[in-house]
């Protein structure tokens, strides 16, 4: 399917890309040392420039070890983690029970499983033994398949001495309950057998968990990219009344991008006015684990001098007639204070076939929704780029036509960082000193100022923003946009250091509402203020949570619950009226019922 050109195409993208991939990737044949980053990303180059994509598809653990050649065995087995013992132990792995019979060299290299448990931040972990003579130690990667937690290590001897830890940001201390297992995450043994208390304790690092993947590496995405626009969503990354920013996508062999653009009044006149055009940046975007489309382009535009208030039809593509996509339309925020309505939505997630019907029938049944608040997790897998290409498609024909605000959730950090969708939406740069750019940003649309905050990250980072942000508002209704709930719908979970240093800044200057997801249960509280039920919205914030994908949690039996329900799909809808300033609020399932309605009167 795929001539030479292409494979060594793609093998020089993943070269290239999966340089990036490992924190520690420098410290590659240190003190001679064979380096396991290198030795994973040539594994991952042989296998797309010499195994057919299907079965990439289908590959499995045994199917791969037996790929592998002794040498990259050896690596994997022996050189993720090191160090020399004085004279013989008895070394322990703590292995991450999900992980099964993976990684091979547990058995491989003669390591026994014994009857002993720990539990790790509230993770079940067995434990391998095996006796060492004096000298060196080298132990193996944590997983193939990738995921989990990463494994923890205990020595036991008479005496233990151990030198020459490889690689050195991991270091030594002594296993007992309480102890932290990695030198990067708080994490705590929270329970350990006796035989193993008092051990040395090796720290190993949890970003390292998946320096050995190889499987559930590689994505093929049903919607590769091709010549004709796609993907088109606007998003503000400037003053919403006046500015637009538009986004799409195409192959490489188109390398520009062009915007036409002219008010609706003006394409629909006897005497059309000659479209203004917009040459758009063009970025390439590098996903070398989709390997049936690891190479794309994608072009942002910002349309200024916009007139407030306006209805404008637009055409993205090339230049050129034929690579221009059909007319879309949109419409700049009001000057002055006139009644709006917007959709929210939380996650979507999972499912978004099921997802892209819900907001479709949204679209349908609320043409006149002015923009659309997705509060996090819109998508499952947040840096592979097959399921943003699945989100896109499925809403396709919406987000061309209104404005998306997105926040961040706790599935765009898969790998630690919201890499794909920091690239993938161009959003204001407005947010808090000391924190990337577009995570959090605000924006003010008639008489409401929408706050959006990034909960995956230290929240003490953002208050004093937030606190800015709100002081300098005299808007007659507030919005803060988050994914992590403050009030939360799942049993067990709760986001008390968020719902202190925020709510109570949300009560100091009387936000209407928080709109949230993560927790994949339908919840409207009472108003809240000082984390107490309040009488009414006059006195408090309303915080809701909710969910529009398919993946669904139980619900909890909460004091601050005013309305609840799980299995349940939504959209909501918020009419802001300008007589009497009053917001009608409105939650309905795919099918277009209403499940919940609360309405707020200043």
């Amino acid at each position: 399917m795929f001539g030479p050109s292409y494979a060594r195409s793609l093998a020089f993208t993943i070269c290239v890309a999966l340089a990036t991939l490992s924190p520690h990737a420098a410290r590659a044949h240190v003190d001679g040392h064979p380096s396991v980053h290198d030795t994973v990303s040539a594994i991952r180059t042989r296998m797309t420039t010499g195994m057919p994509l299907e079965t990439l598809r289908i590959l499995t653990r045994p199917e791969l070890v037996n790929f592998l050649t002794d040498e990259e065995r050896s690596v994997l087995g022996s050189e993720h983690l090191s160090f020399t013992l004085a004279e013989a132990a008895t070394v322990y792995v703590m292995h991450d029970v999900g992980l099964g019979d993976d990684p091979y060299w547990l058995t491989a290299r003669d390591f026994a499983k014994t009857d002993m448990s720990v539990v790790i931040g509230g993770d079940p972990f067995d434990v391998w033994s095996k006796e060492f003579d004096a000298g060196f130690v080298g132990l193996g990667v944590n997983s193939l398949q990738g995921g989990y937690e990463h494994y923890a290590v205990a020595v036991t001897a008479k005496a233990v001495a151990l030198t020459d830890v490889y690689p050195s940001y991991h270091d030594l201390a002594t296993a007992e309950v309480g102890a932290r297992p990695y030198t990067d995450r708080d994490d705590e043994i929270e329970s350990l057998p006796e035989a193993l208390v008092g051990a040395t304790l090796v720290r190993t690092s949890r970003d390292d968990r998946n320096n050995g993947q190889l499987l559930n590496v590689f994505t093929f995405t049903d919607y590769p990219a091709t010549t004709a626009p796609d993907q088109v969503v606007l998003t503000w990354s400037d003053d919403p009344k006046t500015t637009v920013t538009v986004q799409w996508r195409t192959a490489t062999e188109v390398t520009n991008g062009v915007v036409s653009y002219t008010t609706r009044r003006g394409h629909n006149s006897f005497a059309p006015t000659a479209p203004e055009t917009v040459r758009a940046e063009t970025v390439l975007l590098e996903t070398p684990e989709t390997v049936n489309d690891p190479v794309s382009n994608r072009h942002t535009a910002v349309l200024r001098g916009l007139t407030p208030d306006t209805a404008y039809v637009y055409t993205v593509g090339d230049g050129t007639s034929s690579g221009t996509t059909e007319l879309a339309e949109f419409t700049t925020a009001p000057e002055r204070n006139v009644p709006f309505s917007f959709v929210y939505m939380g996650d979507a997630q999972n499912g978004l076939d099921r997802w892209g019907t819900l907001v479709h029938n949204a679209f349908r049944e609320r043409p006149d929704a002015a923009f659309y608040i997705m509060a996090g997790d819109l998508v499952n897998r947040g840096n592979e780029r097959d399921d943003w290409d699945s989100f896109f498609a499925n809403a396709e024909g919406i987000f061309d036509r209104r404005v998306l605000v997105p926040a961040i959730g706790n599935h765009e950090n898969q790998g630690g960082h919201p890499s794909l969708y920091l690239k993938e939406f161009t959003l204001r740069e407005n947010g808090p000193d000391g924190v990337e750019p577009e995570r959090a940003y605000s924006f003010t649309y008639s008489n409401a100022l929408f706050v959006i905050l990034d909960s995956n990250i230290d929240p003490a980072g953002q208050t004093e923003w937030l606190d800015a942000q709100l002081a300098a508002s005299d808007a007659t209704w507030k919005f803060m946009v988050y994914h992590h709930p403050a009030y939360s719908s799942k049993p067990s979970r709760d986001n008390r250091e968020l719902r202190e240093m925020w709510g109570s800044i949300f009560d100091k200057y009387h936000v209407d509402m928080a709109l949230q997801g993560h927790d994949h249960a339908y919840l409207r509280t009472h108003p809240m203020f000082a984390e107490e039920r309040v009488a009414a919205p006059a006195e408090g914030t309303v915080y809701i949570v909710s969910v529009s994908g398919t993946k669904m949690y139980e619900q909890g039996d909460r004091e601050y619950e005013a309305f609840g329900m799980t299995n349940v799909a939504t959209y909501q809808t918020m009419d802001i009226q300008i007589s009497g300033d009053r917001m009608v609020y409105r939650s309905y399932d795919t099918d277009g019922a209403l499940r919940d309605e609360l309405i707020i009167e200043k």
